[in-house]
């Protein structure tokens, strides 16, 4: 008796995670109306957004900060491809336009030290056709402090 009530309250239990989850347990389409048409319904399946963050690393001891997400009103997103440091003077991006149209946009840079306090700043502006890629390098402005630059920090992308 208490084995078929652990069964029942299994099975529930399975059934709200499913529905709770998005897992449809129809095979993706149904039939409408007596045409005789079928229409997909998008669902079926499980899925999942989960977003695994990147460090990236120079080669030369410093690394580069995950890439923030791109925001609806963001015009464009970015990645530090190598950051500055010991004998390297300026960041490497790789920067997307996320615009359907050409579009001048200002990438920020933040070079930090050991303890995450800024060594020095500088922001980038160039002209993005739509859905363009391009890799550029920032440079730093005060170069002797390359040494102490253990990471690169990108900031909020505008338009300009």
């Amino acid at each position: 008796m208490v084995a078929g009530r652990r069964i029942r309250f299994t099975a529930v239990l399975v059934a709200v995670v499913f529905a709770l989850t998005g897992f449809s347990s129809h095979g993706g389409s149904s039939s409408s109306g007596s045409s005789g048409k079928s229409k997909s319904s998008g669902g079926g399946g499980c899925s999942s957004s989960k977003t695994k963050k990147k460090s990236h690393s120079s080669g030369n001891g410093s690394s580069a900060s995950p890439t923030p997400s791109p925001s609806s009103t963001a015009p464009a997103h970015a990645e530090v491809v190598s950051c500055a440091g010991a004998g390297k003077q300026e960041a490497t991006l790789k920067v997307t336009s996320d615009m359907n149209t050409e579009r001048a946009v200002e990438v920020p840079v933040v070079f930090e030290g050991t303890n995450g306090a800024a060594v020095d700043r500088n922001t980038i502006r160039l002209t993005l056709k739509a859905n363009e890629t391009r890799t550029v390098t920032v440079s730093m402005t005060q170069t002797d402090k390359a040494a102490e630059v253990k990471n690169c920090r990108l900031g909020r992308i505008t338009r300009s």
